[in-house]
């Protein structure tokens, strides 16, 4: 005999149906183009994405009111509540370490000057130690010398590998060659006259390790006139920046750049120039010390790259305008260097042999607490948190 239905219905059915209504109401909502809270309209469709309910420290209160997101958890935890339940919400003071990515500015560095907005927050003192080999990889390499250049550069696992005169490899191509990492330079081409040198320099990064927060490409030189071979060019010069933050909440920028042929080496230029070489060069310096000062206020910044000068050439050289801007460096015997502030404390640097006519510069700097603001207190007993000398 079939059990007899109880004379009262279940409370937990009632629940049920107001919840099928509910999600049958919010399908006709969608159906007719009106989009739920918390989402982003893109071309032809509406995808939800998560919206945070918690900010970080520097962050706090800064959320402006009728945030959408914020609305909707609002509703839902008033739903719950009728229902006679909880759920759980962040207060905007709890800690946030990871912030969400972003994929870029497109069509950046197209005129000379510094990066004027920066998406992301301030970050923390910097700690621990951090590896960035610098290399430069000429075009005319063969695909197969390319292949092994990048195997030995990442054998050893550094957090970053910055890398120029790669514009004749995509992106896929570079990453495919770099398992466990990813990178960025900005995806559409500089189309003015010397612009072919605008997709030369990427960075790339452990992506188990980092993450983009906000990255661009910055024009440093316009219209360089000179001879190469004695053939005209007219060339460009720019950098890559990127702001990328380690699991730990670490905010580190990377500017990987490729500078002007050593203008006091080959000063001749053909036209009507306004400027010398060597002070274009210095004047596309100046730019590139601006840009790491715009970064610097996030968190460290490190640059490294093809310099084409030497240190005692003359205060517009590439290592005079750096320590000027509270930078030292190590390079490698001719002209690629690693900049780093002077805060920081170099461990090891050593030189690479690749497929190229300069070696990698591959440096481990103790980061020593670098940054903008004080660190927050971590446990003086964890062992996942070593700290540097103090000397």
């Amino acid at each position: 005999m079939r059990p007899r239905l109880p004379s009262h219905p279940n409370p937990l059915i009632l629940v049920g149906g107001v919840a099928a209504v509910a999600a049958l109401l919010f399908g006709i909502v969608q159906v007719s183009g009106t989009s739920a809270p918390g989402s982003v309209q893109l071309a032809h469709e509406t995808t939800t994405v998560p919206t945070p309910t918690s900010l970080p420290s520097a962050y706090a209160g800064s959320t402006p009111d009728g945030d959408p997101g914020r609305d909707a958890a609002k509703s839902l935890a008033s739903a719950a509540e009728a229902a006679g339940s909880t759920v759980p919400t962040a207060t905007p003071t709890d800690p946030v370490t990871e912030q969400p990515e972003s994929d870029g500015r497109t069509g950046s560095g197209l005129a000379v000057g510094a990066p004027t907005d920066i998406t992301a927050p301030v970050g923390f003192e910097v700690r621990r130690r951090i590896t960035t080999a610098v290399a430069n990889i000429p075009n005319r390499t063969s695909n197969a010398k390319f292949a092994a250049s990048m195997r030995k550069l990442t054998a050893d696992s550094p957090d970053f590998v910055l890398l120029n005169e790669v514009s004749k490899r995509s992106m896929e191509t570079i990453l495919a060659k770099a398992p466990g990492y990813d990178g960025y330079r900005d995806p559409a081409p500089d189309q003015t006259l010397g612009g072919n040198q605008s997709m030369n320099n990427v960075v790339v990064w452990r992506d188990r390790k980092w993450d983009l927060l906000d990255a661009g490409r910055v024009k440093l030189v316009d219209d360089d006139t000179g001879y190469s071979g004695g053939k005209k060019f007219t060339w460009d010069r720019y950098a890559t920046w990127t702001m990328l933050q380690r699991r730990d909440g670490a905010i580190v920028s990377v500017v990987s750049t490729h500078m002007m042929t050593n203008p006091a080496r080959f000063p001749r230029q053909h036209g009507k120039p306004t400027m010398t070489r060597v002070q274009r060069y210095g004047a596309g310096m100046d730019v590139l010390v601006e840009t790491v000062r715009t970064l610097a206020a996030h968190g460290p910044v490190l640059v490294g790259g093809d310099m084409n000068s030497h240190p005692n050439q003359g205060a517009w050289s590439a290592a005079p305008k750096m320590a000027a801007a509270g930078f030292t460096y190590t390079k490698d015997r001719g002209v690629m260097y690693l900049f780093a502030q002077d805060s920081t404390r170099l461990k090891e640097t050593r030189e690479m042999r690749i497929a190229s006519d300069h070696p990698a510069l591959v440096t481990t700097i103790g980061m020593r607490r670098t940054g903008p603001t004080p660190a927050e207190p971590t446990d003086p007993t964890d062992p996942t948190e070593p700290t540097e000398p103090t000397s």
